[in-house]
């Protein structure tokens, strides 16, 4: 519980530095979705992701707390952190299963809990939070069950990864690795553990259900034009040769991003799940969760890929996001592998991911090309990246490769040179230092500058935003990240609006947002404007330059 409270004050910490959403759309998604299940009102995000129930079920008590956006978004930074805290008991539990003992378990359950990509999503209103959590879980909760613990571990088991189905699609995948497994089982051990799958079988597809039909309601009333078609590009990318070329060189992207983050540690993991799951000797419990996380990491890395928009990003060509559920898990594969295997297996071990990675780097710069220079590069997308190479201007492929693989190199030297009781001292304390310094840095570098320009370029406060106000916007010509940062800040519906047909103009509206060309005067901005309206503010930003007219006698004094 120490170890617990410990990472969750830690993350509360570092993730009350802002009190707004950043990472638009998103987190705008999630926490209009959050309010919506609280009880309050819609919105209308029609053509965007759609960002599911599952998670904002989790976020809506902070809105029976609050209705302030700040206050809100604050309260969610606790509850991510007391979710993702519990890394520590899940990783512990882990470790034990693998033989480590107690005290190394413990040490090696905060290493695990700190890893980078945990750390920085618990900052802000995403699934990537508290999927970490869901998919461990899931994982011991099928061990357990497989190895004879009973089927209401099977039944939990099925209720959590039904429930991840409901918070992405990534969830999606889970789930399906989870019914291909318990079809294994029923058909392979029916004799044994296979007369207890009916039930578990039963609650995961009534749970699934479930988020169903939460999603679809939520879906009609934030997304009543529609949602942005991720189906249909999935469907058309696996059906032609350029869209699989596509999907596999992103899909390496992923992976490369995975290990060169963790320092070659997640590399390192999937290397040791492929031979868990591949030698005789190993006892079956443990060769189907090596199994089940190995085709949660392919699957995910696929679908994600395939459905991905090209949207002219950096991103677009190695993102960590997506596989940052299942990174954790190979984080400690590789820990075990660097600090329990016998030292030739670990050194074999650690030469087949110097390969894997090697190639991953090839296969994405081969498929990169000029756009590793050319497209959009967001530092908030590559954190840890950045961090390793101390570039946070552009992806440094080659020289993140290199530097993950020295450390890699180094580790091991270390626990191959000094005893086994030095060699795990010194990793163990290199790996949370490490781990520590990229969370500090990470919010100076990224998340504190970030906070700082979207405020500046979508904050209604200089328009003297007041609780009740409603809000009206011209959708056509204001950037999307401008009325998408602003739907959270108001706290009822945005009104779409005619400018040039004020007549239309719901009374109720006290404020409009509007375009603002360049080189127009603000005055002009709203030549059909009722009489008494004024301009009360301007904005002129990278983001685009928008307006804000105010209704005459709804000023605050």
């Amino acid at each position: 519980m120490a170890g617990w409270a410990a990472q969750a004050v830690l993350r509360v910490v570092l993730g009350f530095q802002h009190a707004r959403p950043l990472l638009i759309p998103d987190e705008s998604g999630y926490l209009l979705a959050a309010r919506l299940l609280s009880g309050g009102a819609a919105s209308d995000l029609s053509w965007r992701t759609f960002y599911q129930g599952g998670y904002a079920l989790l976020l809506a008590p902070a809105y029976w707390i609050s209705d302030d956006p700040e206050t809100v978004y604050r309260l969610v930074v606790v509850v991510n952190a007391a979710i993702g805290a519990g890394l520590v008991p899940l990783a512990y539990l882990a470790f034990r299963r693998l033989r480590v003992p107690r005290g190394r378990a413990y040490v090696l359950a905060h290493a695990t809990a700190l890893i980078p990509s945990a750390v920085y999503y618990s900052q802000f209103a995403l699934t990537d939070a508290v999927l970490p959590v869901i998919v461990l879980g899931w994982l011991l909760l099928l061990h357990t069950w497989l190895t004879g613990g009973g089927r209401w571990y099977g039944v939990a088991a099925g209720a959590a990864v039904a429930f991840a189905s409901s918070t992405h699609a990534r969830g999606l995948v889970l789930l399906a690795v989870h019914g291909c497994l318990l079809a294994f089982v029923a058909v392979r051990h029916r004799r044994t553990t296979g007369r207890g799958v009916w039930l578990p079988g039963a609650v995961t597809a009534g749970a699934a259900g479930a988020g169903w039909a939460m999603n679809a309601w939520v879906r009609e009333q934030i997304y009543p034009g529609g949602v942005a078609p991720l189906g249909e590009w999935f469907t058309t990318r696996l059906s032609s040769l350029d869209g699989m070329t596509w999907t596999l060189a992103v899909s390496t992207g992923q992976i490369w991003h995975a290990v060169v983050a963790t320092f070659g540690l997640a590399g390192l993991g999937l290397v040791a799940l492929v031979a868990i799951m591949l030698r005789r000797v190993t006892p079956t419990p443990d060769r189907l969760v090596a199994g089940a996380a190995l085709a949660a990491v392919a699957g995910i890395a696929l679908a994600t890929s395939a459905a991905l928009p090209s949207e002219g990003t950096v991103a677009n060509l190695a993102y960590g996001r997506y596989l940052a559920c299942l990174t954790p898990v190979l984080l400690m594969a590789g820990l075990v592998v660097l600090t329990r295997v016998r030292r030739a297996r670990a050194t074999r071990a650690v030469l087949a991911t110097v390969g894997l990675t090697l190639l991953a780097t090839a296969i994405v710069r081969l498929h990169a090309g000029e756009r590793l220079t050319r497209d959009f590069f967001g530092m908030f997308d590559f954190p840890e990246i950045c961090f390793i190479t101390w570039n946070w201007d552009s992806l440094s492929l080659v020289s993140a490769t290199l530097a993950a693989v020295s450390a890699l190199a180094a580790a091991t030297l270390v626990t191959t040179v000094m005893s086994r009781r030095g060699g795990f001292a010194v990793l163990v304390s290199a790996c949370v230092v490490a781990e520590l310094v990229i969370a500090g840095v990470t919010v100076s570098k990224v998340t504190a500058p970030w906070g700082r320009i979207l405020t500046f370029a979508t904050d209604l406060a200089p328009a003297g935003l007041r609780a009740d106000d409603r809000v009206g916007v011209h959708y056509a010509g204001l950037h999307w990240r401008i009325w998408v940062s602003q739907a959270y800040q108001v706290r009822t519906k945005l009104v779409p609006i005619d400018p040039d047909h004020p007549a239309w103009l719901p009374p109720d509206v006290s404020l409009v947002v509007l375009p603002w060309p360049k080189g127009m005067d603000i005055r002009r901005t709203w030549p059909a404007a009722p009489s008494g309206w004024w301009p009360i503010t301007g904005n002129r930003n990278h983001t685009g330059d928008w307006v804000a007219w105010r209704r005459p006698g709804t000023r605050d004094t």
